[in-house]
């Protein structure tokens, strides 16, 4: 099934382990002239790896009746129905999703208000209070956010 719409991790994020990669690589190379020891070189490779196939990542697929979340490239996928979406809101620079499982257990999503754009927070926020029938005071854009 094709989503509606899909979000992926803004750049300021995904941009963050290539610059961590490139610091790293840049002095494992000095560490292994000045004191032969090139370990950090290994940590700059897998930092700028993970970073270059972060770019890309979709964090939130919308779909007809449910959202797909995916907080990482290795991360395991959560499917939730929109109708076992207890509550949603930003506490401390993140996105809390609160939702029902299958099994009726509760459960939370945290996601990095600086993993979305602010265009894709709000279209998000929007498209929640459109699929849930929760009251108002659920949203993501209760505060400034950066």
């Amino acid at each position: 099934m094709e989503p509606i719409k899909e979000f992926t991790l803004s750049k300021k994020m995904g941009n963050q382990s290539l610059y961590m990669g490139g610091v790293a690589l840049a002095m494992g190379l000095v560490l292994l002239v000045l004191a032969g020891n090139g370990t950090l070189i290994g940590f700059g490779i897998l930092f700028m790896i993970i970073g270059a196939t972060n770019r890309n990542l979709k964090i939130v697929k919308l779909y007809p009746q449910y959202l797909e979340i995916k907080l990482g490239i290795i991360a395991p996928k959560k499917l939730m129905k929109y109708d076992q979406i207890t509550s949603f809101s930003v506490v401390k620079k993140t996105l809390e999703l609160h939702y029902n499982t299958q099994e009726n257990k509760s459960k939370k999503v945290k996601i990095l208000v600086k993993a979305l754009e602010k265009d894709d927070l709000l279209e998000l926020d929007k498209v929640l209070q459109e699929k849930t029938d929760l009251e108002a005071s659920n949203t993501f854009i209760l505060t400034d956010v950066e």
